[in-house]
């Protein structure tokens, strides 16, 4: 291409490279910024300056923010920054965060690149089979290691609540799928509409099977997508996106990472699985052949590492607040779409997931079913 087109997502790179040059000794002018991938909510850059050296830069959206709760870039500046003590836990390095909007228009913060492996396929066919265990066990155990530490220790004690993590985002999410059911389309004028008919049935049951009480730093969006692996081997050199993150309930984490072998949409007729989606290669019959381990040796390993184990602890309910939660974001994504704020043009290939909803009543209904008479007192 002969010229650079001006896109939404463009950044003044004077304005950016002035200010890099305050923070990064090292930096020479001038700087090249590129967005990368399909990310959809905080819009992520390289930054190469004139010697080739390469940075990472991750934005709140431009426009007005649906979500006051939402795309927090300082959030994730402090916890990268709290992480980056515990020497050996895989983050990557934060430079600055910049909260003036004078900049490039949105606050931002800037980090090491970190080269290595981003798996965008759960079914990990980028992997040989012989490398995938090995793979699995470190993306598990590094998850029991951030779940094993102490956020008072590092200075994250006001990061989160540590109580009623459950109720709590079930009030979350019920106040934002409300906020975005009345979001506009810009060409048509009309609302986008609830995620879905019997998103407060959904809601309601989870409120009344709660988890026990435990708390920890989570990720909040732990899976293969959101890790570097090593160049040539199979293990966890730094973890990415930690926009939210908070302080919570480690169940919520076991369940999302583990959803390739039990979130199996692909079986209903979606197309490719994505992110939390596993695809033939967890069926029962295939896991041997494809290198897969076990999900149970799996949480074995990390009841191991952590200490306790989240399958004694409302598993079922908490795969619904998964669905349900997704199924939110999901809507979150149309909301930004139809208001022209989507940070990707891709937003559609996010579109179907919002059937996890339906998937989570069908969850909740067969739950009910098992509990019988119970579930009406």
């Amino acid at each position: 291409m002969a010229s650079k087109v001006q896109a939404r997502h463009d950044l003044n790179d004077d304005a950016l490279g002035k200010y890099l040059q305050q923070h990064l000794p090292d930096l020479s002018l001038p700087i090249v910024s590129t967005k990368i991938g399909y990310g959809q909510s905080n819009p992520t850059y390289f930054v190469d300056d004139a010697k080739k050296q390469r940075y990472i830069l991750r934005k709140k959206p431009s426009g007005t923010i649906i979500s006051p709760v939402a795309h927090q870039v300082d959030r994730e500046y402090r916890v990268l920054q709290a992480l980056g003590t515990v020497e050996g836990f895989p983050v990557p390095r934060v430079y600055c965060l910049c909260m003036d909007d004078k900049i490039i228009g949105t606050a931002f913060y800037v980090m090491q690149y970190v080269e290595g492996r981003i798996l965008k396929d759960p079914d990990l066919s980028e992997l040989a089979p012989a490398d995938r265990r090995a793979a699995w066990f470190s993306v598990i155990s590094t998850l029991a290691w951030l779940h094993s530490i102490d956020p008072d220790a590092i200075g994250l004690s006001s990061y989160g609540k540590k109580t009623n993590f459950y109720a709590r985002h079930c009030t979350t999410f019920s106040r934002i799928e409300s906020q975005q059911a009345q979001v506009k389309d810009i060409s048509t004028g009309k609302p986008l509409g609830r995620a879905h008919p019997s998103f407060d049935e959904i809601t309601a049951y989870i409120r009344a099977n709660l988890p026990s009480e435990r708390a920890g730093i989570i990720h909040g969006d732990y899976k293969f997508d959101n890790i570097v692996l090593h160049p040539t081997e199979p293990r966890v050199i730094a973890v990415l996106d930690w926009e939210l993150s908070t302080i919570g309930h480690p169940l919520m984490d076991c369940v999302y990472v583990t959803g390739p072998y039990w979130n199996r949409y692909s079986k209903a007729g979606l197309g490719k699985p994505r992110d939390d989606q596993g695809g033939e290669a967890y069926d029962d019959e295939k896991r041997a052949q494809s290198g897969m381990p076990e999900m149970g040796d799996l949480l074995d390993e990390y009841t191991k590492r952590a200490g306790w184990d989240p399958r004694g602890d409302r598993w079922e309910v908490a795969k619904v607040f998964h669905l349900m939660r997704g199924g939110t974001i999901s809507h979150g994504i149309q909301a930004r779409t139809i208001s022209g704020q989507a940070s990707s043009e891709f937003s559609h290939i996010y579109f179907e997931n919002t059937r996890s909803l339906e998937a989570a009543l069908e969850m909740v209904r067969s739950l009910k079913e098992e509990e019988g008479p119970k579930s009406n007192l």
